[in-house]
């Protein structure tokens, strides 16, 4: 069998070489060869070594032991509890109620005068029935009378050193001793209040009628026109 190769190897050899192909045609015909003739034949490749993964040492899990049980305790007799301490509060004192204090005596209301405290007085008066003097407030060296019947008053004279003359307007006529103040009222003339003056005390004497009307005030204008210092 090799004898045989070889003498058609060297037959081959003496053979004459074809003519060269023109460049037209070399192109042609590697235009014209299938996909498989102009594909180069791939390198075979060596297969990467797969890495067999070692298994990691497994750690034995702690075991935990198990709760032993435990039988229940008896609950211990609870101490009594402390009864609280009350501190009785203290007893209030009721504040101590001070007397009142008495309220002022009203002044006692002034006596008419009788026959012989009017005797007494720097002044003479005449009054009717009905008609009575009652001493009025007045300073420490003066005095006032009201004069009045029931409780309406009819006329008032001050004594003292002093006095307010006059009270009313109308005519200042002046007769002996005596100063008047006469009005005109219904076409008649009535002395509204007289002024006298004295050398002793008290230096002044002075006689108003009140403000009344009708018989009242005629009534009231005689008692003053009877009044005359002693």
């Amino acid at each position: 069998m090799t004898l045989i190769a070889l003498a058609t190897a060297v037959a081959l050899s003496g053979q004459a070489a074809p003519p060269p192909r023109a460049g037209s045609d070399l192109t042609r015909d590697l235009n014209s060869a299938p996909p498989a003739a102009a594909s180069a034949t791939p390198r075979a490749t060596t297969p990467a070594p797969v890495a067999t993964p070692q298994s990691a040492p497994t750690t034995p899990r702690a075991q935990t032991p198990a709760p032993q049980a435990t039988s229940p305790s008896r609950p211990s007799a609870a101490a009594p509890a402390a009864r609280p301490t009350t501190t009785p509060a203290p007893a209030q004192v009721s504040p101590t109620r001070q007397p009142a204090a008495p309220a002022p005596a009203a002044a006692p209301v002034p006596a008419a005068l009788d026959a012989a405290g009017i005797a007494a007085l720097p002044f003479r008066i005449e009054l009717p029935a009905g008609v009575v003097m009652v001493p009025a407030r007045a300073g420490a060296d003066a005095a006032i009378y009201r004069i009045q019947r029931g409780d309406l008053t009819l006329a008032m004279i001050y004594a003292g050193p002093s006095s307010q003359f006059p009270i009313y307007d109308g005519d200042m006529i002046r007769t002996g001793g005596r100063t008047s103040i006469v009005v005109n009222e219904g076409g008649r003339r009535l002395a509204m209040e007289h002024l006298f003056q004295r050398a002793t005390t008290p230096k002044e004497i002075h006689v108003w009628i009140a403000s009344v009307v009708g018989a009242d005030r005629d009534l009231a204008e005689r008692i003053g026109q009877s009044v005359d210092p002693r």
